[in-house]
């Protein structure tokens, strides 16, 4: 009896992980190429606009980035690991969890120097 309880246990969470990890949006690289600039920005959840405006993100397809997140423009190399976005390099690194992307929007949540900030970005239209 005991090990047909385990059993089914083990199936139920098996399969509950698969269900999660299959509704999870699958996001590509070029899916955050380009320009990103702040629309909202909040601190600890409140609003931080004032302090972040002109913050952006560019992405590049070779795995560079320019942002301003420590107010100059600097590079760094970044990585997308299913929904987390790994700065390195630059003048700091950070982890930025992609709270949700659409072609226009995109929602990054982080925590910086014991602060938890959370970011709405448009994307940029470029004219050329």
């Amino acid at each position: 009896m005991k090990l047909l309880i385990t059993s089914t246990l083990f199936l139920s969470l098996f399969s509950l992980g698969l269900n999660s990890c299959a509704n999870e949006p699958k996001i590509a690289q070029s899916d955050l190429l380009g320009r990103w600039e702040i629309k909202e920005a909040y601190r600890n959840e409140k609003n931080a606009e004032d302090d972040m405006q002109g913050l952006f993100f560019e992405f590049f397809g070779d795995g560079k980035m320019l942002t301003n997140m420590s107010s100059s423009t600097t590079e760094a190399q970044f990585e997308l690991k299913k929904q987390t976005i790994f700065q390195r390099g630059g003048e700091m690194d950070a982890d930025y969890q992609i709270a949700s992307l659409t072609d226009t929007s995109m929602v990054l949540v982080t925590v910086l120097r014991d602060y938890n900030f959370r970011f709405v970005l448009k994307k940029s239209i470029q004219m050329n």
